[in-house]
């Protein structure tokens, strides 16, 4: 398992202080009608954690909108970390993305019907970006909990991986401490949660536990047992 790259020992230590968290998902898209990611948007944005204030927003899956709304939110709220959460509908398990490439999809249009203006993200640009986030001891928490979580070297090429392109050049360019992107599957609407069995079978409330563990880990506050959540989420609007 990957502990990450480097300057991933301070990251998962929590070392880098983090006073602002960016949390993000997206609405439905075409195929997908639920996109579970608003509800974890939540749950996060829920956590009351002493010294960090928690900017939530939920983007349309549409490329003009986040590639206008998340440097706005950056330029706005200076965050020290981003996690970003996205739908993987057909994986079965939580994916922790090791890379964002610079690659758009030609196969399936964003919500508005629009591909990326080019099959690139950057036109002669790096072909991926790492993030700098220690991967693998989240995993390893996540599986720990019970939940299927693995590492993913690539977060696809549709509006997850260019969100996670973007909020990753934020970081080259020292505007943001980090970055991490998070892809889940469709929970299941009725049933069971299957937690240890490293099976299909996870529940909304499986991924919202995933959303604030991935939370308590970016922002160095991973050996918190029971983070208080506070009565209202903040939303942001660009």
């Amino acid at each position: 398992m990957d502990g990450g790259h480097g300057g991933s020992g301070e990251a998962a230590r929590g070392v880098v202080a983090v006073t602002t968290l960016l949390v993000t998902g997206f609405g439905p898209f075409p195929g997908w009608e639920r996109n579970p990611t608003p509800a974890m948007v939540k749950a996060v944005a829920g956590l009351r954690l002493p010294g960090i204030r928690i900017v939530g927003q939920v983007f349309n899956t549409v490329y003009a909108e986040v590639a206008r709304d998340l440097p706005a939110l950056i330029a706005r709220h200076r965050p020290d970390a981003i996690l970003l959460f996205g739908l993987a509908g057909r994986t079965g398990h939580i994916r922790i993305e090791k890379h964002a490439h610079n690659v758009t999809s030609r196969r399936v249009p964003d919500a508005s019907g629009v591909f990326h203006v080019s099959a690139d993200i950057v036109a002669e640009g790096a072909w991926r970006v790492p993030t700098d986030f220690a991967c693998g001891p989240l995993v390893a928490r996540l599986r720990r909990s019970g939940l299927d979580a693995r590492l993913s070297p690539s977060a696809g090429d549709y509006l997850c991986n260019f969100a996670y392109w973007l909020a990753l050049e934020a970081v080259k360019r020292h505007q943001v401490k980090r970055a991490l992107f998070v892809h889940v599957p469709l929970p299941l609407q009725a049933g069971r949660s299957a937690r240890g069995a490293f099976s299909r079978r996870m529940t909304a409330d499986d991924l919202a536990e995933a959303a604030v563990g991935a939370a308590l880990a970016i922002t160095g506050r991973g050996y918190l047992a029971k983070p208080v959540r506070r009565p209202r989420a903040q939303s942001a609007r660009p």
